[in-house]
């Protein structure tokens, strides 16, 4: 029987979860897993390649659904980073409008830029909370939207924004209170917590969807300058899709 190979493991603590978890570098098993959804160029491919990836190569217990979509994302960046290196490499057509022979057209010369993975680190606000008055005498307590949710979301055939909206919000409310009990939306009928929603005013309601809009994510802001045409800019690049390019 041939001999097994020690992999390393490594630990870092997810960001909004503040839990520790320690993860092995993916194999070549788990590389072809990643290089045929890439090569498919079908983005929910990808994700769920990403999915099965970070399932097998976690050591700690933990659900890959049960992440919020910032620690899933920075979990990954780790794990690529360990797996196939720190540097990420990503291409960039500049989009700069220059003046050739009295015609303007768009530069589209590519520009190279790169940044070492492990020193991306979301920015978090202390002063957020999850915990929103909506009266006097009532509240709701909200959850950061995980992978296994957006995923289950994806996958609704013709979903329109407005329903996009609700079905987040659904799938993120943690439990609704008032000064005589504590309502969980998991003991709850969908029908009766789409009816709470439905009955907010728009105040109310504004104070969810900032929760939403402020949700921490994974982002790197890098400096664009062409070589081409000198044109230069700071470009934030966002996304797992995009970390991943």
């Amino acid at each position: 029987m041939l001999p097994k190979i020690d992999v390393p493991l490594y630990e870092i603590t997810l960001p909004l979860l503040k839990k520790k978890v320690k993860f092995r570098p993916f194999l070549v098993k788990e590389e072809k897993i990643l290089l045929m959804a890439a090569e498919s160029k079908d983005e929910t491919g990808v994700i769920l390649a990403i999915k099965q990836i970070l399932t097998n190569c976690l050591v700690t217990k933990i659900d890959v659904d049960d992440l919020p979509i910032l620690d899933f994302e920075y979990l990954f960046l780790h794990l690529r980073a360990r797996s196939v290196g720190e540097t990420v490499d990503l291409q960039y057509q500049c989009n700069n409008e220059i003046d050739e022979g009295g015609e303007k057209r768009k530069c589209n010369s590519l520009v190279k830029l790169s940044f070492n993975a492990l020193e991306v680190e979301p920015e978090l606000n202390d002063k957020e909370t999850n915990k929103l008055e909506l009266t006097p005498k009532l509240g709701i307590v909200l959850k950061y939207p995980t992978f296994g949710s957006i995923e289950k979301m994806t996958s609704i055939e013709q979903i329109n924004p407005t329903n996009v909206v609700v079905e987040t919000i659904l799938g993120s409310i943690d439990y609704i209170y008032d000064d005589e009990s504590i309502y969980y939306a998991k003991d709850t009928p969908k029908e009766e917590l789409i009816e709470f929603i439905d009955s907010l005013t728009r105040e109310q309601f504004g104070k969810i969807q900032q929760f939403f809009e402020n949700i921490p994510k994974l982002t790197k802001k890098l400096d664009f300058k062409c070589g081409k045409c000198g044109y230069s800019d700071n470009i934030e690049v966002e996304g797992i899709q995009s970390f991943f390019a």
